[in-house]
C-alpha cells in the first residue's frame, strides 16, 4: 500500500506528537520539526510505503531527542488492558461452543486494535474499548472468521505478528483459542522501540509468554513487515509458517506490498482513510480479511 495525500498530513502530526511527548525543549522540538519537514519533503513520493516512512520518523525523532517517546504511555496501556483481561477471558469462557469462544476472542482481537494514542483525529478512552467491544459485530465490515478457523484447524504453526503494547493483552485470548484448536503459535513484536508498537519488553510485562509457545522479535525497530530491516531469522520464519495472524494497519500497509507466503490474517480497525478504501470499507469499522498467496 503506497501513501495517499492524507498520509503527509499523519505523518507530520504525528512526528509533532512524538516530539512534545519526548522533550520540553522548545529549541529542540523547532531542530526536530525542521529536520522531519526536509525529510518529509526528500521522502514523500507517491512510491512511499506509510508504514515505512514512518518507521524512518519515529527513529529520527528518537535519534534526535534521544528518547523513546512511548515509553510510559506502553506501559500505562498494558496494565490498562491488563485490568480488563479477566473480564473478557470471562466473556469467552461463557460462550457456548468452540466455534463461539473462537468468534468472540477474534472479534475483541479486531476490536483491541483500537489501542492507539496518537492516531490523527483520535482519542481513546477505555470506555470508548468497552463499547467497541460491546459492539464488535455491528462494526464487522470484513467477516473472514469461519474462513480463519478453519485454517487454524488444519495449520500446525502459526505466527501471530503483534501490534501496539495493551493490544497484545487482549491478543493473548486469541491465542489461546488459536492454540485449542491444536497449532502451535509464536508471537513476534518488534524488535525495538518504534510507535506505540509491542517490545520484548512489553511482552515480559503482560505475560505474553504464558499464552503463546514462543515469543520472537523481528530484529528491528520497524513499523509493520519491513523486509529491508528485519532480521534473517524472522524473515525465515515469516516464510515457512502455515499461517499468518497479521495485527493492525502497519502490518496491512506493508504486507499488501509482496505477494504473501502462507494465508495471511488481517485482523484489525480501519482507522484511518487511506486504509479504509484500500481495504473497501467504511472508516473505523473491524476487519477479519484473509490474503492467499
Amino acid at each position: 500500500m503506497k501513501v495517499s495525500l492524507e498520509c503527509a498530513h499523519c505523518l507530520l502530526e504525528r512526528a509533532g506528537n512524538q516530539v512534545r511527548l519526548a522533550t520540553d525543549d522548545p529549541d529542540l522540538q523547532m531542530r526536530v520539526i525542521q529536520a522531519m519537514t526536509k525529510f518529509l519533503g526528500e521522502n514523500f513520493d507517491s512510491d512511499a510505503v506509510p508504514s515505512h516512512i514512518g518507521t524512518d520518523r519515529d527513529l529520527l525523532v528518537q535519534r534526535m531527542t534521544g528518547r523513546d517517546p512511548y515509553k510510559d504511555l506502553k506501559h500505562q496501556s498494558n496494565v490498562m488492558a491488563l485490568s480488563i483481561l479477566p473480564e473478557l477471558l470471562q466473556l469467552v469462557d461463557e460462550k457456548d461452543g468452540s466455534e463461539s469462544r473462537f468468534r468472540t476472542a477474534t472479534l475483541i482481537a479486531a476490536a483491541a486494535n483500537s489501542i492507539e494514542f496518537d492516531v490523527s483525529g483520535r482519542e481513546f478512552s477505555l470506555s470508548e474499548l468497552k463499547t467497541i467491544i460491546e459492539n464488535v459485530e455491528a462494526d464487522l465490515a470484513l467477516d473472514q472468521v469461519d474462513e480463519f478457523r478453519e485454517l487454524c484447524k488444519t495449520a500446525q504453526n502459526v505466527l501471530y505478528l503483534m501490534d501496539n503494547a495493551g493490544e497484545v493483552v487482549l491478543d493473548m485470548i486469541l491465542i489461546r483459542e488459536i492454540k485449542r484448536l491444536g497449532p502451535k503459535v509464536t508471537a513476534v513484536v518488534k524488535g525495538g522501540p518504534i510507535l506505540n508498537d509491542a517490545t520484548m519488553i512489553d511482552a515480559d510485562e503482560v505475560g505474553l509468554g504464558e499464552y503463546a509457545d514462543d515469543v520472537v522479535d523481528t530484529g528491528a525497530p520497524a513499523i509493520g513487515v519491513n523486509l529491508e530491516r528485519n532480521s534473517q531469522e524472522f524473515k525465515e520464519l515469516l516464510s515457512s509458517s502455515e499461517l499468518i495472524v497479521a495485527k493492525g494497519m502497519g502490518n496491512f500497509e506493508s504486507m499488501t506490498e509482496f505477494e504473501p507466503s502462507s494465508p495471511t490474517v488481517h485482523i484489525m480497525r480501519t482507522k484511518c482513510n487511506p486504509v479504509a478504501r484500500h481495504v473497501g470499507v467504511p472508516k473505523n469499522k473491524n476487519v477479519v480479511l484473509i490474503r492467499s498467496p
